[in-house]
């Protein structure tokens, strides 16, 4: 699969400059991408196409993540609803 968001692609969304936390950032990409394909029902290796609401989507949770670095009990158990919003449109009705 080649890279559907960039580091510095991720970096600019985030306005980040310094490359300090370049492998944070990097752990946030992996998992906004992994997330993403788990809430919509579809693999992007098995026909799931990165449209633009997608990549949006990931990137407002990868910043969301680098806003809020600390554990929040009320912000740890669900994904941001500007994501959800986004992504439940290309989400598989069988997901549950």
């Amino acid at each position: 699969m080649t890279e559907l968001i960039t580091l510095a692609e991720a970096k600019l969304h985030c306005r980040i400059d310094a490359s300090d936390e370049d492998v944070l950032i990097q752990g946030y990409i992996a998992a906004a991408l992994s997330i993403c394909q788990k809430h919509i029902g579809k693999r992007f290796d098995d026909g799931l196409e990165f449209e633009p609401g997608i990549r949006v989507g990931c990137l407002l949770l990868i910043n969301h993540w680098y806003e809020n670095r600390e554990i929040a009990a009320d912000k740890a158990t669900e994904l941001p609803f500007t994501t959800t919003s986004l992504w439940n449109y290309y989400r598989d009705p069988g997901v549950y």
